[in-house]
């Protein structure tokens, strides 16, 4: 159980720090692939100003009466649009092409003087296939282009994207090797001191089941010599209410002891059977028909609608157990005169067992507190009814033992439905 516990533990710490990582990184490679296309239109917005080139030398003075050229507010308005990238080097670093088409799409000029990798008959077809696309920017393989109007016609201008691109690339590999060495350096991290932070918890459970184990046997030897001792009285006095009640406590006391021994054994993994591959419809049907007799002397009626030729592999005596805790737990706690339904079917790979018995009044929704040891949920599951409070809890621990599921539901308040999954 502690094992588990630790395993659940390790896991929920990876999960949420791969989700952490997922998220940190996820959103700065975003950001970084972001800016390339941002960059780009910028650089793209100054082409589109000035017929697919850069703006050389600085800025035309403005005169002195203040009032500024048409040429002054244009280059100015072209830094703006640049603002954060642009230097005096930007002309000669970016690998840029045009090409002007005229109103028929013939071609009108080609600008391939600043990039090497594109001769004009590819950049003719670029454009060409950019216009045929339709839309006014985008890429166009590692190519970001933007679509102007220019005064001779339609001009199309691409900005090489493949430096940016490379290096993004590289960045996200790295970035993801490096947070996937961090979440392996984490895990060892994480294994290592889980160990220290459940030693206390382990030490505590194992003195739990060491206390119940010793308690087991040393109530074995007094309840042997009450039960004794009460026969010696009967033979001497008669059987009396006082004997009886003496007996039936006696042997309520044997059976929660067992039954506590079991949950131990159970939560430590240990099975007293094989798992061999066995007729679960078989095993279940044999077992409800033992509760044939007590449900109906109760004025219950039990229906059972067993799926045939259902194989398991498991323990099959722990699975009979289950299916008589279960209708155990159905008999003692339906109403009067109450319907108790025993399902058996497979879904897939899935053996599904439901066991559904009508109540007086269940709060809707889910139900597995029933399955917490010695809970009751209210003054109906009293010990008048005989139970210890812990069947379910056993029922619990042999479907986990099996690698199963168990969930207790009720859907309309008057009735519980036990369903495992195996």
């Amino acid at each position: 159980m502690i094992k588990s516990l630790r395993k659940k533990f390790i896991m929920a710490a990876m999960c949420s720090i791969f989700a952490v990582l997922v998220v940190i990184v996820g959103a700065i490679q975003i950001f970084s692939y972001l800016k390339i296309p941002r960059e780009a239109d910028q650089l793209l917005a100054i082409l589109g100003d000035h017929q697919g080139e850069f703006p050389r030398g600085p800025a035309p003075e403005i005169p002195d009466s203040r009032e500024k050229s048409a040429q002054t507010d244009a280059f100015e308005d072209s830094m703006r649009k640049a603002a954060g990238i642009w230097s005096p080097e930007t002309p000669y670093e970016t690998r840029y092409f045009s090409v002007l088409l005229g109103e028929e799409g013939e071609i009108l000029e080609t600008k391939t003087g600043n990039i090497a990798a594109i001769q004009d008959e590819t950049a003719e077809a670029y454009a060409r296939t950019v216009l045929e696309k339709g839309g006014i920017q985008g890429f166009r393989g590692s190519y970001r282009y933007k679509v102007v109007e220019d005064a001779d016609g339609t001009r199309v201008i691409f900005v090489d994207c493949t430096r940016e691109m490379n290096s993004f690339h590289s960045f996200v590999i790295t970035s993801t090797a490096v947070s996937l060495l961090g979440l392996l350096l984490v895990l060892i991290l994480v294994i290592l001191f889980s160990g220290k932070i459940f030693h206390p918890v382990l030490e505590s459970y194992e003195k739990q089941k060491r206390f119940i184990t010793d308690a087991s046997h040393e109530l074995k030897t007094p309840l042997t010599i009450i039960d004794a001792n009460t026969e010696v009285l009967e033979m001497i006095q008669g059987e009396s209410e006082w004997t009886v009640s003496i007996r039936k406590q006696i042997k309520r006391l044997t059976y929660l002891v067992q039954q506590m021994v079991v949950l131990t054994r159970m939560d430590e993994g240990n099975r007293t059977g094989p798992m061999i591959d066995f007729s679960l419809s078989d095993a279940v049907e044999e077992t409800a028909e033992l509760f044939a007799v007590p449900s109906g002397s109760r004025g219950k009626s039990l229906k059972l609608q067993i799926e045939k030729g259902i194989i398991c592999h498991g323990d099959e005596e722990a699975v009979r157990q289950l299916t008589s805790l279960l209708l155990d737990n159905a008999v003692k706690y339906s109403d009067r005169e109450g319907n108790i339904q025993v399902l058996l079917q497979k879904k897939g790979r899935k053996s599904i067992l439901k066991v559904i018995n009508t109540v007086e009044k269940i709060e809707k929704g889910n139900q597995d507190l029933l399955f917490e040891r010695f809970y009751r949920r209210d003054a109906s599951r009293s010990s008048d009814t005989g139970g210890s409070g812990i069947g379910l809890s056993i029922a619990k621990s042999i479907v986990e033992v099996h690698n199963g599921k168990i969930h207790a539901y009720s859907r309309n308040g008057k009735s519980l439905e036990i369903t495992v999954v195996l």
